[in-house]
């Protein structure tokens, strides 16, 4: 935890070493400090909490999850009447109030002025797509030794009405107790995702006084769409701490965040802060760390506002030397390691004995995730500067392809068909596989183009796009209408626009389906410039 003084002074601008220096006496993960909360997360403990929740509340809650209904919270020795509890969760971590359900508990929504050791909302996340419960903790504690906001977390034994529900990760909410933690004015406007995915839509308002007209998050989407990239970026540091979000990007990419802002336009929340007219962005939803250790540390940003800093010749050169000195600094395998290992002795005592295999199991992969994760990005870092794809007579082939969402690699693979390069894609266990490559292109209208053919494709029962195609990603992309079933060779192609003048993007050999094969002829996928 940053403590007031260490925020102060990193809102006075100090230059990067400065605040690593202050890292390095936080520590790596940072002692928590005497702060509102401290009963919840100052002590590694796994708390117990019981929720008693009357009969006709869980029938409330079975029809309408996402409302609040009365319950009373039992927290060690603390007991809590009228507390406002719904269930939470997405379309992977949602369960029941039957099953092992996520909840947010809300201290104040029937009995006002009521708080948990002075936060007013807390979470009680299932973790059922992380089976080590440790994620969301190494996550926040790396944003954190990075002097970014970002929730503490802790863990919880949880019963409902007597049935034991197993262990919980607890985590604190958005809240104004939150934002005073981190900011000296937490009265500016809180945005969730919302209906909106990005800043250029309309977002949900969680906090703020004042009206909710979303002027400031206009000013910032006018700002992220300026073409000229010298005016882009003097107007970007008028409504956004640039200072902060660009550590922001590094942390999200260095922890393989794939469902965050940058990549995914999702699991963020957004604060302006009345004091410096800035917006700063907070991590959210960090259950699913490091999975893909070769994850590109400088990607195609889906977020526009990290697209719209990357594209910029400042932006570029800032990112890659924040990246350098937070992965020297802070991303330190051993240190973050043997943390895992003190974490994972606090909390294993706490799952039944039939969960310790598959809790040991998940502990080994994150510890080997991480390593794996920090060796790829050492090699990434120390790489050349790569320089824009080189065309002769209009076209350019493309090489290093690599799998991804593919499960084992019997699912995808490069081979050789009646003497062809061909790259393979099956559907299986996943929906989504696909072949891609990056590369960097200059200003200028392209083409990707290349052959692809399908064996017993079946269409999935959801979505728009369906079976084999090409496509770029972050791009509007046009594609054949279900190329699915058996089909011999076909041509496929997509045609996109480079605005900036440089940019990085990752091209895609795709196939969306329950079952079936697709090959793609590795010689025929080419770029061919347009203008």
């Amino acid at each position: 935890m940053i403590s007031p003084n260490h925020r102060q002074m990193a809102e006075s601008r100090l230059s990067l070493p400065v605040l690593l220096w202050l890292i390095a006496i936080v520590g790596i993960m940072g002692a928590e400090n005497n702060q509102l909360g401290e009963g919840l997360f100052l002590h590694p403990v796994v708390h117990r909490v019981r929720l008693q929740i009357a009969p006709s509340d869980l029938e409330s809650l079975r029809r309408d999850p996402r409302n609040y209904v009365s319950a009373t919270v039992q927290v060690g020795t603390n007991r809590y009447e009228q507390v406002g509890i719904h269930l939470k969760g997405s379309t992977g971590s949602f369960r029941s109030i039957d099953d092992k359900p996520a909840l947010t508990l809300n201290f104040p929504q029937f009995k006002p002025e009521q708080t948990i050791h002075g936060l007013s909302k807390i979470h009680l996340n299932n973790s059922v797509e992380d089976p080590s419960y440790l994620n969301e903790r190494v996550g926040s504690e790396l944003f954190r030794a990075a002097l970014l906001p970002a929730p503490r977390v802790a863990w919880a034994a949880v019963e409902l009405n007597d049935r034991g529900l197993g262990l919980y990760v607890l985590k604190e909410g958005f809240t104004e107790e939150f934002l005073r933690l981190y900011f000296h004015d937490p009265t500016g406007n809180l945005y969730d995702t919302g209906p909106g995915f990005d800043v250029q839509a309309r977002l949900q308002r969680d906090l703020g006084i004042g009206p909710d007209n979303q002027s400031d998050l206009q000013r910032l989407a006018t700002a992220a769409q300026e073409p000229n990239l010298a005016n882009r970026w003097l107007r970007l540091n008028e409504t956004l701490d640039l200072d902060r979000f660009i550590s922001f990007m590094a942390m999200e990419m260095m922890t393989g965040h794939r469902d965050g802002y940058c990549l995914a336009r999702n699991n963020f929340r957004l604060y302006h802060d009345p004091g410096s007219d800035r917006f700063v962005f907070l991590p959210h939803g960090m259950d699913q760390l490091f999975g893909r250790p070769d994850l590109p540390w400088r990607p195609h940003m889906a977020g526009l506002v990290a697209h719209a800093v990357l594209e910029t010749p400042e932006g570029r050169r800032q990112y890659r030397a924040r990246f350098g000195m937070l992965l020297t600094n802070v991303f330190r395998v051993h240190q973050l390691t043997n943390r895992v290992t003190e974490l994972t002795a606090l909390i294993r005592p706490a799952l039944p004995r039939s969960a310790r295999r598959e809790f040991d199991e998940a502990v080994a992969s994150v510890k080997e995730q991480i390593a794996l994760r920090h060796a790829s990005l050492i090699a990434q870092i120390s790489a050349p500067e790569p320089v824009p794809l080189r065309f002769k007579n209009g076209a350019a082939q493309l090489t290093d392809w690599r799998a991804d969402g593919v499960q084992t690699w019997e699912n995808a693979s490069d081979t050789l068909t009646n003497g062809e390069p061909l790259l393979k894609l099956r559907a299986g266990e996943k929906p989504v596989t696909a072949w891609t490559t990056a590369t960097l292109l200059e200003s200028g209208r392209y083409r990707f183009e290349g052959s692809a053919r399908v064996t017993g494709v079946v269409s999935l029962s959801y979505g728009k796009n369906h079976g084999a195609s090409l496509r770029v990603m972050g791009k509007p992309s046009s594609r054949p209408r279900d190329f699915t079933g058996d089909s011999d060779w076909q041509r496929l192609e997509v045609e996109f626009q480079i605005d900036g003048a440089v940019e990085e993007v990752t091209l895609v050999c795709e196939l969306r389906a329950r079952r079936g094969e697709a090959s793609f002829d590795l010689k025929s996928l080419r770029l061919v410039r347009l203008e």
